[in-house]
């Protein structure tokens, strides 16, 4: 089997995270026309949005851009 070079589920675990709470919503039918809870929004900004958390994750490991956690960690450690 082969070594991993990135671990990509790892260092990106804030943004897979989002993606799969977005995916959850959906699938829970978390979308104005069906719940009428106006904060679930419809059912295009829900995916426009989905749309976006992916491409942001393609872009930052084609890019190798930091993740969201590794941001935290950056500003975190200059408070003290």
């Amino acid at each position: 089997m082969s070594e991993k070079i990135v671990d990509v589920t790892g260092k990106y675990s804030h943004e897979i995270l989002e993606i799969k709470n977005k995916l959850q919503q959906l699938e829970n039918k978390r979308i104005y026309e069906i719940s009428n809870v106006q904060s679930d929004g419809y059912l295009s900004t829900n995916i426009t949005q989905l749309k976006k958390m992916i491409a942001g994750l393609i872009y930052k490991i084609e890019y190798g851009k930091e993740s969201v956690d590794e941001q935290f960690t950056e500003i975190f450690s200059k408070l003290k």
